[in-house]
């Protein structure tokens, strides 16, 4: 399975990849561009230079002379050249100061020309003009060292503002894509915010063109849910009484045969149980369908728990000999009242069915740390094992082996009514130690603190 990858992320690496590889290109096309400029530049200055050069040699004065490179030539300047006189016979006749004694080219020069020599240890970039009426050879050369130095700080110069150019663009290319991408956002939003409640269609107005097709599709799913829902609760409302009257009927005619019934009327009871059983499995499902839809808002209010315990029927307890108490240590719980009363009448009930005969059963609400509420019914029974706790919240779940009937939706119909209030369903060992302990830990009510 592919992991998840953000889009944002993904358009942001790719616009700054593709702008620095071109500003890369760019910079390596002006740095080229400035080298050969630079470079003919130069070479123009030898040129002068050796001209100027043959002129000083034509006075016999400045004959075996050494200047400092470039002061009598071009004053002071960061753009040192070297310069030699170089006679009919190959000796310098007059030269810069720190130019090589020895001549940068050997050979009789026939023409003007440009050259790369190794002198003195350094690499030098030459240019050589032969004065033909004085037999003198101007031999100018600039170390190659001296001209990428210019070339480099020229670099250094052109680097920063490049950089912050570059800075400027990531900055500007992550606001246009984070502003671009909003309506999704946005989108995303009002789809989360949807219900089984809600389901109209999710407004496309604003929104950019390739974005239509997929809201257009989730708008057709939208709309066959809506039909599916409003189908299931027309069919939950028909069940609720089309199974529960031909089941009463079916029961009362089971109790007038056992009244008319001379002899032992163990089959009558037997089906008559199987009556019961199949009226309240199909109570439970008519209550897990309507609890199914998710409730956009509970009617919430704060809950006397000390009304609600008392209020639960204890005449299944009394007539299995099993003695029910109660501890509030919390006064108050935020919860729908009928849904409440609800799950807390299945929880005591399975608690009595499945404890043992003359047993225990505590009804508890206890504060929490963070400000909410913990409702808890234990028993005293043989409890559950804890690797099949995890499944008791299964719809048609029973553990083996108990010997009471049931339907195994019991908790289902709990842990869906927890749900809805945010609430926590999980399971504990019972009263010392032994039986089941069935909790309910609901979160602080809405607008306190905890």
């Amino acid at each position: 399975m592919k992991s998840s990858y953000s889009l944002r992320r993904r358009l942001l690496a790719w616009v700054l990849g593709a702008s620095v590889t071109a500003w890369l290109v760019s910079l390596a096309i002006v740095v080229g561009v400035a080298w050969h400029g630079s470079s003919e530049v130069f070479d123009e200055a030898l040129e002068e230079t050796a001209r100027l050069a043959l002129a000083l040699g034509a006075d016999p004065s400045q004959r075996g002379t050494t200047t400092r490179p470039g002061a009598a030539l071009q004053g002071e300047s960061r753009l040192k050249l070297y310069y030699q006189l170089v006679d009919a016979e190959g000796r310098v006749r007059s030269r810069a100061e720190d130019a090589p004694a020895q001549p940068f080219v050997r050979g009789d020069a026939r023409r003007d020309f440009h050259d790369n020599v190794w002198a003195d240890g350094a690499y030098w970039r030459v240019y050589v003009e032969r004065d033909a009426r004085s037999g003198l050879t101007a031999q100018v050369g600039q170390p190659w060292k001296e001209r990428l130095e210019l070339l480099e700080e020229m670099a250094e110069k052109l680097a920063w503002p490049a950089l912050a150019l570059l800075l400027l663009l990531g900055t500007v290319c992550w606001l246009a894509i984070r502003r671009q991408l909003a309506p999704l956002e946005r989108t995303a939003a009002g789809i989360a915010a949807k219900s089984p409640q809600d389901l109209s269609p999710v407004a496309g107005a604003g929104q950019p063109r390739e974005l239509r097709p997929i809201l257009d599709a989730l708008n057709a799913l939208l709309a066959r849910l809506e039909l599916a829902l409003a189908s299931e609760r027309r069919f939950t409302a028909d069940a609720a009484h089309e199974l529960r009257t031909p089941l009463a009927a079916l029961r009362m005619r089971v109790q007038l045969l056992e009244r008319q019934q001379a002899g032992p009327a163990d089959p009558l009871r037997a089906l008559r149980e199987d009556v019961d059983r199949c009226t309240a499995l199909v109570e439970s499902l008519l209550a897990l369908a309507r609890l199914d839809p998710e409730h956009a808002a509970l009617a919430r209010q704060d809950v006397d728990l000390a009304a609600l315990f008392e209020s639960l029927d204890r005449s299944a307890a009394q007539a299995r000999g099993m003695r029910v108490t109660q501890t509030l240590q919390a006064s108050t719980v935020q919860a729908e009242p009928a849904l409440l009363a609800s799950a807390l009448r299945g929880l005591l009930d399975n608690a009595v069915r499945y404890g043992r005969p003359g047993g225990q059963v505590q009804l508890s609400a206890t504060p929490l740390p963070d400000g909410g509420v913990r409702l808890a019914v234990r028993d005293d029974g043989p409890g559950v094992a804890p690797a099949e706790r995890a499944r008791l919240g299964e719809r048609f779940f029973r553990v083996l082996g108990t010997g009471q009937s049931g339907n195994g939706l019991g908790l289902s119909i709990v842990a869906r009514i927890a749900a809805l209030h945010g609430a926590r369903l999980h399971f504990a060992d019972g009263l010392d130690g032994r039986g089941l302990a069935v909790l309910l830990d609901f979160p602080p009510a809405q607008g306190s603190s905890a």
